[in-house]
């Protein structure tokens, strides 16, 4: 799917187009529990993705209700306030722990989510995360930056510790989770350039491709539905019959070579 924003009229102070395209694939798995998502609100582009996780139906539940929920929350208050935006997913949260206590077969159910704010006539972003669903940030082939993962694994090569018995897909925060156990990262707003783009992503997406290799290819494919095509194939592929889900939502600012580099 593809959405073409033209920022532009008599207020714009951001006069560059943004081109958004997302995707989603089973992979080799017997059921999608990945979900993604995105809306033009007036002056606000917002997209959300997440990786559910718990039992039968449980992980796809959640993941579901995390983007749509979260898509329609903003609606109703958009905002690039990083404390709004953070009560925003902890009422999402809310929503996802009610599910677990009324429905027995989501008991266990769990998510991961990632979203990115864009307000189109300032050109300002701002991004956040729980889990280890990924948003990279880059202006052509420079990474600007990625969210860190709230992963098991991270945490152990943050404090130099090492376990080879740690499995890389073990969290220690998710939606799902009490909401004092809930970690939230957010973004300092950004102001965007012609020549940036984002990258939204499950890990069976990201696991299988370096960020160099990223960078070339959103660089090189600035034309959303093909590079979300073939980042898709190229991870599937690698995965050699054991792929996971794999989503990705692509964000494209201004039009190729309308920037120099």
């Amino acid at each position: 799917m593809e959405l073409t924003i033209q920022l532009g009229g008599a207020r714009a102070e951001f006069p560059h187009q943004i081109k958004v395209t997302q995707r989603t694939d089973i992979g080799n798995r017997t059921e999608n529990q990945d979900a993604v998502g995105h809306k033009s609100i007036g002056d606000w582009l917002v997209c959300v993705l997440a990786d559910g996780a718990g039992g039968h139906r449980g992980g796809q539940l959640a993941a579901k209700l995390a983007v749509e929920l979260s898509l329609s929350a903003f609606e109703q208050s958009p905002t690039l306030d990083t404390l709004l935006l953070s009560e925003l997913i902890k009422r999402v949260n809310c929503n996802i722990l009610h599910q677990q206590a009324t429905q027995t077969d989501c008991s266990d159910m769990h998510t991961t989510i990632c979203m990115l704010v864009i307000h189109q006539q300032s050109g300002e972003a701002v991004w956040l995360h729980v889990g280890d669903s990924r948003i990279y940030h880059f202006q052509q082939t420079e990474l600007r930056s990625k969210t860190k993962d709230h992963s098991v694994l991270q945490w152990m090569v943050d404090h130099q510790q090492t376990d080879p018995h740690t499995s890389r897909n073990a969290l220690y925060t998710a939606l799902g989770e009490q909401t004092e156990q809930l970690q939230i990262d957010v973004s300092k707003p950004c102001r965007l350039s012609p020549g940036d783009w984002f990258l939204l992503c499950s890990d069976g997406l990201w696991e299988h491709l370096s960020d160099d290799e990223l960078a070339l290819l959103g660089a090189n494919l600035w034309c959303a539905e093909e590079c979300n095509s073939h980042i898709h194939q190229l991870a599937f592929l690698r995965a050699s019959g054991r792929a996971d889900n794999l989503s990705s939502i692509l964000v494209f600012v201004g039009e190729r070579g309308a920037y120099s580099g």
